[in-house]
Parts: structure tokens; sequence; C-alpha cells
């Protein structure tokens, strides 16, 4: 393969990085690759295996990073949809320690029982906090909503284990809420730091 083709070759594999990057680094890449080239003097099947292998590992990444700084990295999260499920989340989380403590005083949990009762109590609490954090629109947001959701998925699945009668409808509301809050919370903008 001649100088030309091998740059143009490698022209096309740039195109895999982001325009900003290429516009700030491509001149300096081809110049490295001029030099590769020459180094290796014939290149080949090794050599453009290095180069496919270098641009497969860096430039998906460096195109994660240009998505994620495309928004403004300041602008805080989406008001309505925060404000929605931060509400979301207190109600839920009422319910469900008004839930634990129903179970709790119906005294029909004794030892273990009562402990997941306990601990269902709490993390409504945790519930309760992390939405009041989403309508304030608290820097630790989503930090808490991450947490409070993991926490009620676990909770679940040991819930399920002491207690297999578990209404259908305690359990959607226990496993499809955080995952919900999860999904929300991982895909929204971090709030502005102050």
């Amino acid at each position: 393969m001649t100088a030309r083709r091998a740059e143009r070759a490698y022209a096309l594999l740039l195109r895999a990085y982001p325009p900003a990057f290429r516009a700030s680094y491509g001149r300096e890449m081809t110049l490295c690759f001029r030099d590769l080239m020459r180094d290796a003097r014939r290149p080949g099947l090794g050599f453009w295996m290095a180069i496919v292998a270098d641009v497969a590992r860096t430039a998906p990444t460096l195109r994660v990073e240009a998505l994620r700084a495309r928004g403004n990295p300041n602008e805080r999260m989406e008001g309505g949809g925060m404000r929605a499920m931060g509400a979301l989340a207190v109600a839920i989380g009422l319910l469900q320690a008004v839930n634990a403590l129903i179970e709790l005083k119906g005294g029909g949990t004794a030892g273990w029982p009562a402990l997941v009762v306990a601990i269902a109590i709490v993390l409504s609490v945790l519930l309760v906090v992390a939405g009041i954090a989403l309508l304030a629109d608290a820097s630790s947001a989503r930090t808490l909503s991450r947490i409070a959701a993991v926490c009620w998925l676990v909770l679940v699945v040991l819930v399920r284990a002491v207690h297999p009668w578990m209404s259908i409808f305690s359990t959607l509301l226990a496993v499809v809420f955080p995952m919900a809050l999860l999904v929300y919370a991982w895909t929204r903008r971090s709030p502005r730091t102050v």
C-alpha cells in the first residue's frame, strides 16, 4: 500500500473520533501516523491491526465524553420531570412507611420478619428524603435517589424470601418505582454545583 493510500485509510479511521477532537488533534495524529509508517518501513497486517485496535480502544470513550459534554454541564436537571419524580418518591415513600407500620402493628411479625419491616420503614424514610431532595433540586438528589432505589430493590428480594405472600401491588410498587427512579437518576443531568 502506498503512503498516500495508507494516509487516506487512516483519515477514514480518524472519522471514528468526535469532530471537535479531530479538529484539535487530527493533524498531530496524522503526523504521528506518518512517522509510524516511516519507522515500520513495510507496514503489514500487524501494523494495521495495532492502529485499528488503538482507534477502537480510544474513539468510543471520546465519543461518549463528547456526547456528555454536548449539554451544558452546569444546567440543572429538568424541572418538570424532576418535580414529578420527587413528588412520586415522597408519596410512595409515605405509602410504604404506612404499609410497613400497619404490618408491624398487626403483630403478625416476630423475629426476622419484624427486622425486615423495620428496615422497610427506614428505607421508606430514605425514599421520602430522596423525593424531597429531588423537589428541592439539591445537589445530593441523584445520589440519594440511587441509594434509595437500590436499597429498595434489595429489600424487595429479601421480603419476597421472608414473606412470599407479599401482594402483587406491593411487589410492583416496590420494584417498578425504584427501577424508574434509577433510570431517571442515571439519565438526567447533574444538578448545578454551587
